[in-house]
């Protein structure tokens, strides 16, 4: 957040080669974790339920809170871009760090060994106001709508922050990306999951998914500004509101964060009928952007078919993500014969 109102420490980074554990940490190190990060006597400690990487709510005697992610137990399965996810948030914030034009949690500790609470973690925050999927349920229509439109606007100011190259979201005194389109880079993210479908014997037709990908690479470079971009942001679990003016006051993953095109991102997967009036409009302007669009719904569905294989007890609805992968698919192949 840009106003804060506890005095924390400086971020503290520890690298050390991590082993994983599946013993969950409990709440009494979480809390000493908590008091000597946040610098303070008190901290309420909640388990978030949040999916597969582990996640606390850390709640000073103070209107804000913060939020404790670890890695989650070694029996989980995980894809091959959710491997990294806790580096990549922290070299994320640590990137924004200082912007007062954007709500941005801060980065308060990231620790990459395995003490002491048996697995890598990472403190941001401050947050203010109330996680979405918590109070969702008593808000209004009129309410949810004037959220929707303020994530909008929130994507919108994402979007005005631009980065050297396509790719991951580099250290600040590290090595550029190598990536030098937007095709590549986007060509590399479908690979991943492709892969890990295959790697799971996943029933999905691969070769035309390639094939698709490849046919559509022009427009795809067409985009030439590398632009921040949070995949998957839209969850309601994953945004804070401010129930008081029912606007989004902040979001708690910054962890798939990439430089590249807006339109990539989830909320615009399932857009609601106001989030377009507060980003400003929606991909739909001529043939390329709907071209493109249909490859980022190929991206997400592909994405939802194969993260439900892996973990069935997540939410997510296979059978509608394979209706809109076959959906994108077929405008794909029509644009390809016409």
């Amino acid at each position: 957040m840009t106003a804060v109102l506890e005095p924390v420490s400086p971020p503290v980074f520890r690298f050390k080669k991590m082993a994983s554990s599946s013993r969950s940490p409990d709440r009494g190190s979480v809390q000493q974790v908590a008091i000597k990060a946040l610098q303070t006597r008190n901290v309420k400690v909640e388990r978030l339920d949040r999916s597969v990487f582990r996640a606390f709510r850390l709640q000073p005697l103070s209107d804000f809170f913060y939020v404790l992610r670890c890695r989650p137990s070694s029996h989980a399965r995980l894809l091959r871009h959710e491997e990294e996810r806790l580096q990549t948030e922290a070299i994320v914030l640590q990137t924004l760090r200082g912007r007062t034009d954007l709500l941005v949690p801060r980065l308060i500790e990231y620790n990459k060994t395995i003490m002491p609470l048996g697995s890598q973690y990472l403190i941001n925050g401050p947050f203010k106001g109330s996680i979405l999927s918590e109070v969702e349920p008593d808000l209004s229509t009129q309410a949810l709508a004037s959220i929707d439109k303020s994530l909008g606007r929130y994507v919108r100011q994402l979007a005005q922050v631009t980065g050297p190259a396509f790719g991951a979201v580099r250290p600040l005194n590290g090595s550029s990306s190598t990536t030098t389109t937007w095709s590549r880079c986007f060509a590399s993210l479908l690979e991943s999951a492709l892969r890990d479908g295959e790697d799971a014997l996943i029933s999905l037709p691969y070769d035309f998914i390639r094939d698709q990908s490849r046919r559509h690479r022009a427009v795809l470079d067409q985009i030439t500004q590398p632009s921040l971009v949070i995949l998957e942001m839209s969850a309601d679990k994953n945004i804070v509101v401010d129930t008081n003016n029912n606007t989004v006051s902040g979001i708690l993953d910054f962890s798939t964060a990439i430089w590249g095109d807006p339109f990539m991102s989830d909320c615009f997967y399932q857009p609601s009928a106001s989030f377009p009036e507060g980003f400003g409009r929606l991909p739909i302007r001529d043939t390329s952007e709907r071209t493109r669009q249909y490859l980022y719904v190929l991206y997400h569905s592909l994405l939802a078919v194969v993260r439900q294989c892996y973990r069935p007890s997540e939410d997510g609805d296979e059978l509608a993500a394979r209706r809109k992968l076959t959906a994108a698919l077929t405008q794909l192949g029509n644009i390809s014969r016409g």
